[in-house]
Formats: structure tokens, C-alpha cells, sequence
């Protein structure tokens, strides 16, 4: 349907890349032009066993930056879409939503965090010693749901104060939420940085995205990962 009406966009996405652009780990995204971000299952391993936390995700991006993001999570019948600039904010179901007001540091999050597939030890170690660090830290509550999408989503919506993932799966998981998350008066950072914007590119990468305050100690806590993902 996308590529009927808008013939000359590209389109990245996970299930099927016949039309998307090729890229390494870690290149950025085409800086000009239209491109979507699409991933039709965010959460497969969830859709398989059932857990409700499942998540079809479409962003846009004009000239390398997210500007439009629609979420749907079909067991719940949950849609959440926000626009840059259009001036509604991120609705969730047709209402308003902002992002955690209260959160402002670990103590007082409720923290949604991904490990992902990977398994390989330096990764498991560095994943299960970041947890270690946030739960010392006297983090209010820790969840992991599986669905970055559907993470993001609920950052926005203010379900939750916090999501943190180093190795989220590519940009097709990220580049909707993106957007609701910055719309609804968050931020998103790239969690392997020292504050910096996350920006699209290929590949996995690292996100942290909520309120800023709460985002700023999260990530002070975890500390810069060290685990680089490769290929």
C-alpha cells in the first residue's frame, strides 16, 4: 500500500528487504529523501507464545530524521501515532498521552528493559551486570517485555518511566516510538553516547528514551556498554 501511493520512498524493513537500501552495522541512514521504517511483527518471539506484547510499527523519515510514528499492538487493540510538529501531541486510542512526569532518577522508575537473542558470554555478562547496577542503585521496579516498539510505546503513553536496550534489533524497531516518545515530551538517547540524540542507522544500536531526568540516571547508572555489535 505504501509503495502505491508513494512510489519513489524507500522501504526499510525487517521481514522483507527486497526494496531496502544495504547497509553495515552502524552506517547511518541516507541523509535526504523519504524513507519507512516498517516492521509488520515487533515482539516475533512474544507472537509465538502468545504474550500480548506484540507490535506492528511504521515511522517515516524525511531527510535521515523520524518525523512520523504509528504503533499497533493487535492483542490489545492499543494504537499509538504521533506527527513532528503537528501540534497533537502522541495519542494513544484518539487521547493525548505524556510521558512520566514524576520519575527523575532510578529510585522512583519503573524500567522496561530488553537483553534480546544474543548470547554470547561477554554480552550476557555485561547485560546481567547492567541490571545488577540498577537494582543496587534502588531502581523502583524492572520489566522485560520483549517488543522495543511496544517499549517505546508505553514510555510515551507513560506507562512505564524508562526503556534501556543495547542491541535493540535494527531500525525498524526504533523509528516509530521514536517519535512518539520526543512528541509526548521525552527524549530518546543513544544509550552508548554521552547524552547524544539517537539517530538513525543500520544495524543494532542502543537506546534509552523517557523523561530526561530519569533517562540521564539510568544511563549514569548502567554505564557506556562495551559489547559491539558487529556485521
Amino acid at each position: 500500500m505504501i509503495k502505491e501511493v508513494f512510489p519513489d520512498d524507500l522501504i526499510v524493513g525487517e521481514e522483507d528487504e527486497a526494496d531496502s537500501p544495504k547497509g553495515k552495522q552502524g552506517d547511518p541512514f541516507p541523509a535526504e529523501g523519504s524513507i519507512w521504517c516498517v516492521d509488520p511483527i515487533d515482539g516475533t518471539t512474544n507472537f509465538v507464545h502468545n504474550y500480548p506484547f506484540v507490535a506492528v510499527s511504521i515511522g517515516y523519515i524525511r531527510d535521515g530524521v523520524p518525523r512520523v510514528g504509528v504503533v499497533y499492538n493487535p492483542f490489545t487493540d492499543s494504537l499509538y501515532e504521533a506527527a513532528q510538529g503537528s501540534g497533537l501531541g502522541t495519542l494513544f486510542n484518539g487521547k493525548p498521552v505524556r510521558v512520566d512526569s514524576v520519575a527523575s532518577s532510578v529510585k522512583d522508575c519503573l524500567l522496561v528493559n530488553n537483553i534480546g537473542h544474543y548470547r554470547a558470554e561477554d554480552f550476557v555478562d555485561e547485560s546481567t551486570d547492567r541490571v545488577r547496577k540498577w537494582l543496587r542503585a534502588g531502581l523502583r521496579g524492572y520489566r522485560a517485555s520483549g517488543s522495543a516498539a511496544q517499549n517505546l510505546a508505553h514510555v510515551a503513553s507513560g506507562q512505564v518511566s524508562c526503556y534501556y536496550e543495547h542491541g535493540y534489533g535494527g531500525p525498524w524497531d526504533v523509528c516509530a516510538g521514536m517519535v512518539l516518545v520526543r512528541e509526548a515530551g521525552g527524549v530518546v538517547r543513544d544509550g552508548r553516547g554521552d547524552g547524544e540524540d539517537l539517530t538513525m542507522h543500520f544495524g543494532k544500536g542502543s537506546v534509552c528514551a523517557g523523561g530526561m531526568a530519569v533517562v540521564e540516571d539510568v544511563m549514569r547508572v548502567a554505564g557506556k556498554p562495551a559489547y559491539a555489535f558487529t556485521g
